[in-house]
């Protein structure tokens, strides 16, 4: 309750009348007044200026050049240019952002104001990658919120905004591209096509707008992997783990657990839709109908090669401990009297899927202006879908002599070395065929009445009130039937294990032709167990043999009101800004299934909670539109995502791992803090420093336990409220420099946009579950920043961008209990385009033209899990705008 009073206390000094009524006028814009015209590259950077300029909060923008021109090749990738932003990528391709370390889970992301929904199991976090660019008229990063902006953005809030049919003067325009991309790694070329137009009907009152892209791609990455770094017990004999300490430091060493190389292929088609029918018969009224709609289609194909160390025995003499207790080259042999899953095996998997996915969104809704009112009200349907096929065929080689690794080199990779040839059928005694598809649905409904009332008093200068309701349904089936050919166990089915083999053939790709794996020589190719392989065996039919474990559906109502006054004061320079509150009511039924006494039963779990967000938002212009200072107060939470909140459990047998959902979750909370200085030399160039404070009091982390399931002891891993209470500091500098107005030839055409963001957290409570040394908070680099240089002139356009973040803890307990850490990586992004007329320009972009290589380790740079390249992507084709 004392929040809220000291919530209360603020506001009112902000109402607070001073000795006469403030009178302020809306300073003109820097350079008002001057002849200047821009375009191109000048005009995206003086839109996203003006943007962030005339925001009532913390906002940073992106602005498309022109039409199908915004400046990168998806929306995850463009969104890594803004300050505070860091980049998560799939297959070298932008998927998922955090915004001032909060994980792409904790931020909402909203295309022209209507929820965009997750297509990951059970998530809320979006994949950018199916969402196209070429419909984009702005980006923007809402980094502190406003009482009328719906909840959920914990870090903060992408808008995705499209163009629309009264954007363009005139209203009638047809553009379009035609591009192809060729990927280094995989040698390929694929198609990419958008077109969209607007057309005005009715005396110019009746605006339509339709577009359309198709794009194909073939992606492809090579990783060399060890799966989990882990301690040995050096004496089983003795109750209790003695951990082995072969170099008598006194401390355990560490031994790879699953050491293995990938090879990943994708081949995507993706497709988008995008309409908006908007009438306008005067100034007062709008009313639309808008849609938008994304899908894809995935075949995908990992192939891999790896070996099964757990329960092998350690050949101690010729094992060699390196740095941080790590092996820097280990050797095992087999234990024919083991039982079967703890023989040395090598084994050639490959997981297939056609995965299909579909998000879109419908929305209907109008704006009426008057004098002193504004109204705007919008009704929406938002659906996404996936249905991931997955099948896991295999061929094992179990009980090989020997397994050498060795770990010598500038990556610390896996270099391993085997007693069979791996291009040949040498040793398979075991196959199998496992089909696992997995089907996931959200859906939402929502409805909003927003009523604004303007000019009420010089000190009060607006009210706006509003409430929204909200539905929504997540829901996942997952199904599960296996085939399996043992001739380990079953000597008499060796021949027929044999004859399956034969249908397995080389992948035909050079493993690492691209970026740095730290050694040459090794394993170049192996065994695939394809589609042809998995043919041979059969494919189970799954569909009979649904996993009710992993099948739940999760409710959720959330009906929200506000209150938000604008005001303007006088404080010896003039101020302006937001205050007031919202409040959200939420209930969800959580319904499931759970197992007990051997049987498993139908659950259902109900919760609700209501949440007050306080927020003020404060603009002082120092000097006109030139000097501005940003305050900011806010409460904000996000909610735990479906499969969090799921009554539901899943084992892994081989690992003896397992995860369940926790219905009784509270939402993420937190308060967050902004101050900020804004410079404005011109309408395109600008200035600026905010330093952020964010104090998360409610965080959901999750526990690992041991639990007995039919006999067996799995570590099982389930979220829960902690009681960690974790504060995020921070300072974000940005600087936009266009040098237009040097009177120097050729420098004149040149400009810079460049940002930095420092992060520091403190209060998490995550420790390394070996030197119980402290954890940095998920997902937060502590420094990134963005550079680009670019040239333009009327004829050409020069671009070059590279992007970089620091280290960062990707989860704290991961395999074999070790912290896992993303590596600090950079990316080098250039472009060029030419105007072969006022309508028609071609380009030429290279994307990670020094073919950076991408690392994780579990908590040292001796134990690295994952040594990742994705090749240089180029991409060349032709604008047009009719």
């Amino acid at each position: 309750m004392k929040s809220y009073i000291s919530w209360g206390v603020a506001s009112l000094v902000f109402f607070a009348p001073t000795g006469a009524h403030a009178q302020i006028a809306s300073p003109p814009p820097p350079d008002e007044g001057e002849d200047i015209v821009v375009s191109g590259v000048r005009q995206s950077l003086e839109n996203a200026a003006r943007a962030k300029r005339d925001a009532p909060q913390v906002l940073d923008a992106i602005s498309a050049e022109d039409i199908g021109k915004f400046p990168d090749k998806n929306i995850g990738e463009a969104l890594q240019r803004v300050t505070g932003v860091q980049l998560t990528r799939t297959g070298g391709e932008g998927s998922g952002v955090t915004i001032r370390g909060a994980d792409p889970s904790l931020n909402r992301v909203e295309i022209n104001g209507v929820t965009q929904l997750s297509t990951s199991a059970g998530g809320s976090d979006v994949d950018f990658r199916d969402l196209p660019v070429e419909f984009v008229n702005r980006l923007e990063v809402v980094k502190s919120v406003t009482p009328d902006m719906t909840e959920g953005g914990l870090g903060g809030t992408v808008r995705i905004i499209t163009r629309r049919p009264f954007d363009a003067q005139g209203g009638n325009y047809l553009a379009g591209s035609a591009q192809g991309t060729w990927s280094e790694i995989g040698n390929s070329f694929d198609p990419k096509f958008a077109l969209i137009g607007s057309k005005t009907f009715a005396n110019g009152t009746l605006g339509i707008l339709l577009s359309a892209t198709y794009e194909r791609r073939h992606i492809e990455t090579h990783e060399a992997l060890t799966t989990g770094w882990r301690q040995i017990d050096g004496d089983p004999a003795t109750p209790g783990v003695q951990p082995l300490d072969l170099d008598g430091n006194g401390r355990g060493d560490f031994f790879p657990e699953i050491p293995r190389y990938s090879i990943g292929r994708t081949d995507a088609r993706r497709h988008a839709l995008n309409g908006v029918v908007e009438w306008r018969p005067d100034d007062s009224l709008r009313v639309y109908v808008q849609g938008n709609y994304a899908g894809s289609t995935r075949q995908g194909e990992s192939q891999y090669l790896q070996m099964t160390t757990v329960g092998a025995t350690l050949d101690r003499a010729n094992t060699i401990i390196g740095p941080d207790d790590t092996v820097s080259h280990v050797e095992f042999v087999d234990d024919p009297a083991a039982a079967i899953n703890n023989r040395l095996a090598a084994g050639y998997r490959t997981t297939l899927g056609n995965s299909k996915r579909k998000t879109y969104n419908i929305a209907a809704g109008g704006e009426y202006k008057s004098d002193h009112w504004k109204i705007v009200t919008q009704l929406a349907y938002s659906y996404a879908h996936i249905d991931d096929g997955y099948v896991n065929a295999t061929a094992d080689a179990i009980g090989l002599s020997r397994i050498a690794v060795d770990y010598r080199n500038g990556q610390q990779a896996p270099l391993i070395t085997l007693p069979i040839d791996p291009l040949t059928t040498q040793g398979i005694n075991r196959v199998a065929v496992q089909n696992r598809p997995r089907i996931n649905g959200q859906d939402e409904w929502s409805g909003k009445l927003d009523v604004e009332y303007k000019d009420l008093s010089p000190l009060l200068t607006a009210i706006k009130v509003g409430a929204q309701l909200r539905r929504a349904v997540s829901d996942s089936q997952e199904f599960n039937r296996s085939f399996t050919y043992d001739a380990v166990t079953n000597p008499a089915q060796l021949s027929t294990v044999q004859d399956f083999a034969t249908n397995m053939t080389s992948s035909g790709s050079d493993f690492f032709k691209t970026g740095d794996l730290g050694y040459e020589g090794g394993i170049r190719d192996w065994l695939n167990a394809g589609p042809a392989f998995a043919d041979a065996i059969g494919i189970p039919d799954p569909f009979d043999a649904p996993n009710l474990l992993s099948t739940w559906e999760v409710k959720e109502r959330n009906l929200a009101g506000y209150t938000q006054a604008s005001f303007a004061l006088d404080l010896g320079v003039p101020v302006t800004g937001t205050a007031g509150f919202r409040v959200v009511n939420t209930r969800t039924v959580s319904n499931g299934y759970l197992t007990g006494g051997g049987t498993v039963s139908p659950v259902s779990f109900d919760g609700e909670n209501t949440e007050f967000l306080p927020s003020v938002n404060a603009l002082a212009h120092l000097s006109g539109d030139r000097l501005l200072l940003r305050l900011s107060a806010t409460e904000v939470i996000a909610r735990p995502t479906p499969s969090q909140l799921a009554p539901r459990f899943s084992i892994n047998a081989v690992g003896l791992v397992g995860s369940r959902g926790n219905p009784e979750l509270e939402p993420f909370r937190a308060r967050q803090y902004d101050a900020g200085l804004e410079f404005y030399l011109n309408r395109t160039s600008f200035l600026s420093a905010t330093y952020f404070r964010k104090e998360i009091g409610s965080f959901i982390e999750n526990i690992v336990a041991p639990e007995d399931v039919n006999g067996v002891t799995y570590a099982i891993t389930r979220p829960i409220n902690g009681s960690s209470k974790v504060t995020i500091d921070g300072l974000e500098l940005g600087a936009t420099i266009d040098f237009s107005f040097l009177s120097v030839p050729v420098l004149n055409k040149f400009g810079v946009v460049a940002n930095f963001t420092y992060s520091k957290d403190s209060g998490y409570s995550g420790k390394d579950y070996f030197t119980q040394s402290a954890l940095p908070f998920p997902g937060l680099s502590r420094n990134s920043y963005n550079a680009s240089v670019y040239y333009e002139d009327d004829l050409l356009s020069v671009r070059g961008s590279y992007n970089w973040r620091s280290d960062y803890l990707i989860t704290a307990l991961g395999r074999g209990n070790n912290p896992e850490f993303g590596e600090a990586f950079g990316q080098l992004d250039v472009s060029a385009s030419i105007n072969l007329s006022p309508r028609v320009s071609v380009f030429l972009e290279g994307i990670n033209v020094t073919d950076a290589t991408q690392a994780q380790n579990a908590n040292s740079m001796q134990r690295r899990t994952t040594i990742g390249t994705y090749g240089r992507r180029v991409y060349g084709g032709v604008r047009f705008r009719l």
